[in-house]
């Protein structure tokens, strides 16, 4: 009874929360189910988050799936406890929104929970974490029913998880049809100062790193056959919207197709919230 009041309760804070963007919902007990383990990563367990929908345990049907990225801080729970990501999906999936999928969070520093890094050596945005993503997707496809094409893959994220899901979708240039990158930056952070740090594409190219140094030729290649939905989300106040205008430039520039949505407000789960309701609706 108690985890029944507290799904509810959790639903009436998503709704409430909400900047206008998130749909009429109707509360649902929905009885779908968050899995948190671990997948064996290029640095060894990493943890990583699974929400099966409701039917899922009982049918064998294959689902599609959606791999969703945090932000800087937060772990492979962050979409769960602070995003309510499942209460979202319950209602979005009970209310016939948006098609019934597996989500996959993975811990963006490759870590275990409980398990981290010293901070001055936490894996951030050196490349790691895109280069072993194929990994996380040969254990989900092997652990759970999905479907295994690049029609029923999408991946999105916010902040470092919006950079993280640009380079990534660069890299593995076929495997996703549908991006989303949410209030993102998409050059990493240098010691300068923040005003101060070049945020052109093109310094990309002096990272040490292939899969930031080659960007601009991975690009190209993931838009001669470009994913169904390429969507970018930020606020008008968020302290990284000029990094995304000047991206945004790039795109037109080389013109590849995106679709643009800006929002009020900053760099905050409110926003972020917002952005997976709608995403969530033009998936597969």
């Amino acid at each position: 009874m108690k985890s029944i009041f507290l799904n509810i309760f959790a639903l009436a804070l998503l709704v409430a929360s909400c900047t206008g963007c998130c749909p009429k919902v109707k509360p649902t007990n929905a009885p779908s189910q968050v899995v948190v383990t671990s997948y064996p990563s290029s640095m060894g367990e990493s943890g990583v988050s699974v929400y099966l929908p409701e039917g899922y345990a009982s049918s064998k049907e294959k689902y599609p799936v959606l791999y969703l990225l945090h932000g800087s801080g937060d772990d492979e729970t962050g979409w769960i406890t602070k995003g309510r990501a499942k209460a979202l999906l319950d209602s979005l999936i009970t209310n016939k929104l948006c098609k019934p999928m597996i989500v996959v969070m993975p811990n963006g520093y490759l870590e275990q929970t409980g398990k981290h890094y010293p901070n001055e050596t936490r894996l951030w945005m050196e490349s790691t974490f895109e280069e072993n993503f194929s990994r996380l997707i040969a254990w989900t496809e092997s652990h759970y029913r999905t479907l295994t094409d690049k029609q029923h893959r999408a991946i999105a994220g916010l902040s470092m998880g919006g950079f993280h899901t640009m380079h990534t979708a660069a890299l593995l240039n076929q495997a996703f049809d549908y991006v989303g990158i949410f209030s993102a930056l998409y050059v990493p952070h240098t010691k300068q100062p923040h005003s101060e740090r070049a945020i052109e594409i093109s310094a990309l190219a002096l990272s040490d790193k292939p899969a930031y140094n080659q960007t601009e030729i991975l690009l190209q290649q993931q838009f001669a056959n470009p994913p169904q939905l390429y969507w970018i989300a930020c606020g008008a106040d968020d302290f990284l919207y000029q990094d995304n205008v000047v991206y945004r430039q790039y795109l037109d520039e080389k013109q590849y197709p995106y679709e643009y949505h800006e929002s009020e407000g900053g760099h905050t789960w409110e926003n972020w919230m917002d952005y997976l309701t709608i995403f969530a609706q033009r998936l597969f």
